[in-house]
């Protein structure tokens, strides 16, 4: 009953900003509850990789099959291989002396690490993943001492971390090492040119080739190429130098059906040609802002960029105004907006036509990775588009509504990422277990071959995959630890090869609350919504939205069982580890990427938040599903500064509902990808004359505001606040300004409260007794 559930008992988010900066050490993985993803940490490896790099739902492993099954939650490990470490943080070593390469199993071909035991006095070492007896090579030989330890062990970083990088051996090249490039591809139809995003376009690109330099200067190899497109396509000779006053030569591509390179000076070294390139795009808004074709052949503007860096690989930016409804590529089917819930939707979340997965192909097989900046208010099919991105391992952007003092910030910001953040070139990704273990799926952004290899062109510090694991045999009785291995082989910056291990061991239990106790929330949430946005296409977003009610029941349901020591009968009992889980589920159900309520979301922008789900690390998934809100107007002394350790501190996130919206008062809400300013309409004028330079605000006066630093501490501190946000983010956030009352915006927030009744989908307090009477039900 309703009665039994008391909305201000019922769990929510702690501050996680407020709290100590706490240090993890590695080792105790199975014994000290990981860090919450979104906390301030500090890891030390001492054995295991940081939780930073892998994070497992569940941090004991279950000794035998029967149990793993009556658990309910699945076995997953969230991976992030490339994150970027805080700089309180050592770097993950680089090996480099082994000159034959790093040791490898002979049977399961897992790579030497601090969980493998050296026996037959040093001769041999046993694996951890599958027991294989292995004889150590000669260089690698050192006597034990009287623990069994090597002698060398200070000498030897791959036996004393979780996290190491090895220079790979000539065998691991089966090419020569590809050399950084990119090809930037530029909408200049007539909505381009006079939206602003042209020159936006222009200003981003210079932006990168800025970023690009200290690259250059490390590789002088570098190469890049500009391309422009409207109904034919345009590629300029780099290469030639020019007189002040004149630009290099045009080639122009008419066929946009059957299109091809040109010209083999499309790419040019970025150290000797940059004078050229930054002179062509500094002239392309004055040369086009008279166009007057109003239509862009996105399709073949991609697939000619990919054919131009086909010979080496690397990287095509595409930013467009137009949405693609010309030549090969042309959206090919009308936005069925009305298709969810019918028994057109699973058609409608599934790609439409050959020629993008044609595309993703030629891409995966060259080694090209492809970012699409869809800036358009027009229906571009990204569900077929996007799958390009996706498995080539670029990345998606999308703005419906292209505001040039708005969100022409966002794309420079977005395309300089794009280009800067480190990131694995021709990468080949592998995930082993110990005996017992096997992977059964794995879920994200990636290219899966047909032998199962998670294959792709690149894999940025931003990307984040899923592994799904299953207990196929019981565990022998005499291995305490299960350990999981994420090996990464790729070409980093410098040109080298390298291979990146993970390596985790965690402790195997036959203690069902043990095992509740060690699970990780953070992770559990991150899995399940990137199932269930993968698996939407195919069993459709009712099926899927019931699993996640279900999957939540049956853990919560096994807990009560067999974990609670004599609970009241009419109670709900939730583990302190996943006590927050049913509301992150029910954010889940809300989330646009998921949600039924068709006037919320468009296509196009559900294929867009469904392809970021996929990207997301733990911490983003979780503000993703219950995004933060703060009150701006009642900071105290410390919010907004920056203390002695170099940590600025932020103002307690509320309840997300709409009680906690005083008309008096201004909030900030973050869900991850934008940000909302919300104002009161009795918002004092003294506030919004310190924040906005504004004396009062009348009704839609909010929209024309823009966040600004002025010469008052108010003022100082909420920007501080904004941009930390920001800066913790892959993506750029834009702020927008929401007045209350304001139907569009207002009604826009509103949908990210998820404790209140929203459409068709009930309260947290609601969601809370409907899960009880589920669990009541199984029990009874």
């Amino acid at each position: 009953p309703k009665s039994r559930i008391d909305p201000t008992q019922v769990p929510r988010p702690a501050a996680a900003e407020d709290q100590q900066i706490r240090e993890f050490k590695t080792s105790s993985l199975s014994t000290t509850a990981v860090p919450q993803a979104s906390s301030q940490y500090r890891v030390v490896d001492d054995g295991n990789c940081s939780p930073r790099f892998m994070r497992l739902t569940v941090n004991q492993i279950p000794n035998t099959k029967e149990l793993a099954k009556r658990l309910a939650i699945p076995i997953a490990i969230v991976m992030q291989p490339l994150t970027q470490l805080p700089l309180t943080e050592s770097v993950v070593p680089y090996i480099t002396d082994l000159t034959s390469g790093p040791p490898r199993c002979r049977r399961c071909r897992a790579y030497v690490n601090c969980h493998v035991q050296f026996v037959d006095g040093g001769r041999h070492w046993n694996c951890n993943l599958c027991g294989m007896t292995n004889a150590v090579e000669g260089e690698y030989f050192s006597t034990l001492d009287h623990t069994g330890q090597r002698r060398d062990i200070r000498d030897r970083r791959e036996l004393r971390y979780g996290s190491v990088d090895f220079a790979a051996s000539p065998e691991y090249y089966n090419r020569p090492a590809m050399h950084p490039a990119y090809m930037f591809a530029i909408d200049i139809s007539s909505e381009a040119a006079q939206s602003g995003l042209l020159q936006a376009s222009v200003d981003a690109v210079l932006s990168a080739l800025e970023g690009l330099d200290d690259i250059a200067q490390r590789n002088t190899l570098l190469q890049v190429g500009l391309l422009t497109f409207d109904t034919h396509l345009q590629f300029y000779n780099l290469h030639k130098e020019c007189e002040e006053d004149e630009l290099p030569g045009v080639y122009v591509v008419p066929d946009i059906d059957d299109p091809f390179v040109p010209t083999p000076h499309c790419m040019a070294p970025l150290l000797l040609h940059r004078a050229t390139i930054e002179k062509v795009l500094r002239a392309l808004p004055e040369m086009y802002a008279d166009a007057h074709v109003g239509e862009a052949a996105v399709g073949a503007a991609l697939q000619v960029a990919a054919m131009a860096l086909q010979p080496n690989g690397g990287k095509v930016v595409c930013m467009f105004s137009a949405p693609p409804t010309m030549g090969v590529g042309k959206v090919g089917r009308l936005d069925d907006a009305a298709a969810i819930g019918t028994d057109r939707e699973r058609k409608i979340l599934s790609p439409d036509g050959t020629f993008y997965s044609g595309l993703a192909d030629l891409c995966c097989s060259a080694q090209v990775s492809v970012d699409v900046h869809a800036y358009t208010s027009g229906y571009c099919d990204l569900v077929s588009l996007g799958q390009v991105c996706r498995r080539s391992g670029g990345q998606l952007s999308y703005v419906s509504a292209y505001q040039h003092a708005k969100h022409a910030l966002k794309l420079q910001r977005e395309v300089l990422r794009g280009v800067t953040r480190p990131a694995a070139q021709e990468a080949v990704l592998r995930v082993r277990c110990s005996t017992g273990l096997c992977v059964d799926n794995y879920y994200g952004s990636f290219n899966k071959t047909l032998e199962g290899d998670i294959e792709m062109p690149s894999l940025d510090a931003d990307k984040t995959l899923a592994v799904e694991l299953r207990l196929e045999a019981d565990i022998a009785a005499e291995k305490k630890e299960a350990s999981v291995q994420c090996a990464l082989l790729y070409t980093a910056p410098d040109g080298s090869r390298r291979i990146r291990v993970h390596t985790l061991a965690v402790t195997v239990s036959n203690n069902i609350s043990s095992i509740f106790r060690c699970s990780d929330l953070d992770s559990v949430v991150n899995f399940m919504a990137k199932r269930a946005v993968t698996e939407a296409p195919d069993k459709g977003l009712e099926a899927v939205r019931a699993s996640l009610i279900s999957t939540t029941v049956q853990i919560l349901y096994v807990y009560r069982k067999f974990c609670a020591t004599n609970p009241a009968p009419g109670q709900l009992i939730l583990p302190e580890s996943l006590k927050l889980l049913p509301l992150y589920t029910l954010g889940l159900l809300k989330n646009k990427a998921l949600t039924t309520d068709v006037a919320i979301v468009r296509n196009d922008q559900r294929a867009y938040l469904t392809q970021r789900l996929l990207t997301l690390s733990a911490a983003e998934t979780s503000t993703c599903a219950y995004p933060r809100l703060f009150a701006l107007h009642s900071l105290s002394p410390s919010h907004g500064c920056t203390s002695s350790d170099g940590h600025l501190s932020l103002p307690p996130s509320l309840s997300l509902t709409a009680e906690k919206l005083d008309t008096n008062g201004a909030y900030l809400l973050d869900n991850g990808e934008a940000l909302m300013f919300w104002l009161g309409t009795n918002v004092p004028k003294s506030f919004v004359q310190q924040v906005f330079n504004v004396g009062a605000l009348g009704a839609g006066d909010a929209a024309s505001l823009e966040l600004h630093c002025y010469d008052n501490d108010v003022s100082r501190r909420i920007c501080s606040i904004v941009e930390h946000i920001r800066a913790s983010r892959p993506s750029y956030q834009v702020l927008d300004m929401v007045q209350q009352r304001d139907a569009v915006g207002e009604g826009n927030l509103l949908t990210y409260l998820v404790e209140d009744r929203h459409a068709t989908v009930v309260s947290y307090v609601d969601f809370l007794c409907h899960i009880h009477s589920q669990i009541q039900q199984k029990l009874a």
